[in-house]
């Protein structure tokens, strides 16, 4: 079997984004994308130079078609995409700039999708044993008690073959709905190699702390780095030296949708320390990686590659020295 550097696990969905901001009800047109918080880091890291493959199921539909030919065309390996006769592909839709100016709001319609009936038995160990590292997220967790138990069997079986975990907490609590359910459920996967959350998510898993402490709690359940993103603000990592690095977000002149950011920033946090970039310069790249995001409508569209991080980087320097 062919060598793949990252595997996930997850549910992708057709996204419609509207051309233009405000109010859904009042859109008359909108823009077709493919998302999902797995696929858009996995197309992050191909974009990077790695190999990466997708385990997840789509309907039987002209989406689910859209998506295998979407997801091949960015170079990801869809030799483990199941088709289900019996369930149709997720879908939402993006409400960008209102009520809030520079925020996207999101309406899932993907209740009972394919996705949602991921199982154990979808997750061929033969598959994951063959890469570097597994990627789950805390929204696969969410989806459903079959999803719960495909994510649980991909991170036993990428720990018994030696494999890393990369896990991103991502709580949707409109998937959720009670934060004790994500609080327990996510708790299991904390021991991981790489910890992605923010702000908001730490104040679910660990009311009353502040955000350094609560990202050291993740690192005395097992996680070798914990990186907390924090939009605007930038973001910070601790490692399992408990010791802390900050690093600055970068200025767009134009946000046009923020959603997939945050999967932008993880792929280039992850391919950078893949390839043996230090902490900070990983963060670096990743707050331009999620920078850049930003600036297009859908989520994986304006990711970059090496040369194009190292461009906008150099261009912000240039940037500041000019000011």
């Amino acid at each position: 079997m062919r060598k793949i550097d990252f595997v996930s696990l997850g549910e992708v969905m057709v996204q419609f984004n509207p051309l233009t901001p405000g109010p859904l009800r009042y859109v008359k047109y909108f823009e077709v994308h493919v998302a999902g918080t797995e696929a858009n880091m996995l197309i992050g890291l191909t974009k990077l130079g790695y190999k990466t493959g997708l385990i997840t199921r789509v309907g039987d539909d002209e989406f689910g078609r859209l998506i295998i030919n979407f997801l091949r065309g960015e170079g990801v390996d869809v030799s483990q995409v199941k088709i289900d006769y019996e369930a149709p592909t997720g879908v939402y839709f993006v409400q960008r700039h209102y009520p809030v100016p520079g925020k996207s709001t999101v309406f899932y319609y993907r209740h009972g999708s394919a996705a949602s009936r991921l199982s154990p038995e979808d997750v061929d160990e033969e598959y994951v044993a063959s890469s570097n590292a597994v990627i789950i997220t805390g929204i696969t967790l969410a989806l459903s008690e079959s999803c719960r138990s495909a994510a649980r069997k991909m991170y036993d079986t990428a720990l018994a073959y030696g494999k890393d975990v990369i896990f991103d907490t991502n709580i949707r609590l409109k998937l959720w709905r009670q934060e004790d359910d994500a609080r327990r459920n996510i708790g299991l996967f904390l021991k991981s190699r790489i910890v992605f959350t923010n702000i908001e998510d730490l104040g679910i898993l660990f009311p009353g702390l502040d955000v350094i402490d609560a990202a050291k709690k993740i690192i005395g359940k097992g996680a070798e780095i914990v990186v907390v993103k924090m939009g605007p603000e930038g973001a910070m990592a601790v490692n399992k030296n408990f010791k802390v690095y900050k690093s600055s977000a970068f200025k767009v002149p134009h946000v046009e949708d923020v959603i997939g950011a945050g999967d932008a920033f993880n792929a280039a946090f992850i391919a950078s320390i893949y390839r043996g970039d230090n902490v900070e310069r990983a963060l670096l790249y990743a707050n331009a990686a999620g920078a850049l995001a930003v600036t297009v409508r859908g989520d994986v569209e304006a990711q970059p590659s090496w040369g194009d991080l190292e461009l906008f980087i150099e261009s912000q320097k240039r940037s500041i020295i000019l000011r």
